[in-house]
């Protein structure tokens, strides 16, 4: 029986259901999408065939700490109860190739306004997605905190940009956990 993270995973996974949704209204939605581990998201690793130029969307877990007073505030006191929130940060992110020049050309204007277009379009699906984790259980009202986007290096000829969003988790019963 696998077992998943019962306050992390579920969100990060309804966060990502809402970035395809609104991924898809964008003129070239990025064919991969998923959850993707790890510090940063490698653009040049490949499933099965580039993800990068044909696009690739994910969300991925960045940190939890415990907030159980103030949201997002870390809490600085040791636990007592055996229950305490959490600040859960997700990240979504999107990359699609940029303008590769060949041996004998440079990338036209066109082409770099068509790609930040498109990485625009991406950063507007990101903002709705936000809008759709919220609408899905309005309880998160007043404890969703978008961060700032940013927007992505070059790197290895991929282009795009991260969200991330700061969310209030279920609080866990420790009394549940290990021992006899």
């Amino acid at each position: 029986m696998a077992l998943h993270d019962p306050v992390v995973t579920p969100l990060a996974y309804e966060l990502l259901a809402c970035l395809e949704q609104e991924i898809d209204k964008v003129e070239f939605p990025p064919k991969y999408r998923g959850r993707r581990p790890g510090q940063i998201v490698d653009h040049l690793i490949s499933t099965t065939s580039d993800e990068c130029c044909e696009g690739l969307a994910w969300v991925r877990v960045v940190t939890f700490v415990p907030s159980s007073g103030k949201f997002p505030d870390q809490d600085s006191d040791p636990l007592k109860d055996g229950t305490r929130g959490w600040a859960i940060t997700l990240e979504m992110g999107v990359v699609r190739c940029s303008p590769t020049p060949d041996e004998t050309s440079i990338p036209s204007s066109a082409q770099w306004n068509a790609v930040s277009d498109a990485v625009d379009d991406d950063a507007a699906a990101m903002r709705r997605a936000i809008c759709c984790f919220i609408e899905a259980s309005p309880s998160r009202k007043g404890f969703v905190l978008p961060l700032d986007w940013q927007p992505l290096d070059i790197e290895g000829g991929c282009v795009g940009g991260i969200l991330r969003v700061i969310v209030r988790g279920p609080a866990c019963d420790c009394s549940e956990a290990g021992g006899s």
